[in-house]
């Protein structure tokens, strides 16, 4: 798993270099577009996981709309579940924030 993560990592930044000189050479509008989603899904998607944990822990929600969120976040929380010690704390502080977790995630479904 690790010879596997290494080379999607080294694979990644190959890829934001390439775009990079994209926008900056070409500047071409589609590599604009694609950095900001890879902003997105990389930069903003681990932040929303605060106010998610907010909205399944202080809103009534029906049992549909409870399931969506918590599938949403999951992939999140497998993530959690296998950081090193420093960055699991982090992250659980950062939910904290937002909700009093009691030192656990709510992020991945006990059920």
């Amino acid at each position: 798993m690790a010879i596997a993560m290494m080379i999607f990592g080294v694979t990644f930044a190959g890829f934001c270099v390439w775009l990079t000189v994209r926008i900056v050479n070409r500047r071409e509008r589609w590599a604009k577009w694609m950095a900001v989603g890879i902003f997105v899904v990389f930069g903003l998607y681990p932040l929303s996981a605060g106010p998610g944990t907010w909205i399944i822990h202080h809103c009534d929600l029906p049992k549909p709309a409870y399931r969506f969120i918590l599938n949403l976040y999951s992939p999140l929380g497998y993530i959690q579940i296998n950081l090193p010690a420093h960055a699991r704390d982090a992250f659980a502080g950062y939910q904290g924030f937002f909700v009093n977790l009691g030192g656990r995630s709510r992020l991945v479904d006990d059920d």
